[in-house]
C-alpha cells in the first residue's frame, strides 16, 4: 500500500459512484472497518478493513479507479 496518502487523510471521503460523503465505521460484529455510501439508490460499499486508515485509502483508490474507467 502506498504511503502517498498518509498526509491527506481527512474526514468525509466521497463515494466514487454518486459523490455523496461516504462514512467509515467500525463493524462491532467483526471488529473490522467498512465504508458505505449513505444514498439508498447507491450500492457502493467496502468492508473487511483492519483499520479506519486502510478503509479510507481503499475508498480513495476505488474512487480513482472508478473515475479512470468512466472518463
Amino acid at each position: 500500500m502506498s504511503r502517498d496518502y498518509v498526509d491527506e487523510l481527512r474526514w468525509g471521503w466521497q463515494c466514487p459512484r454518486c459523490d455523496a460523503d461516504a462514512t467509515v465505521t467500525k463493524d462491532p460484529r467483526t471488529e473490522t472497518f467498512l465504508w458505505a455510501c449513505p444514498e439508498e439508490s447507491c450500492p457502493a460499499v467496502g468492508f473487511g478493513f483492519t483499520s479506519r486508515r486502510k478503509a479510507r485509502i481503499a475508498l480513495r483508490e476505488y474512487r480513482e479507479r472508478y473515475n479512470d474507467i468512466y472518463r
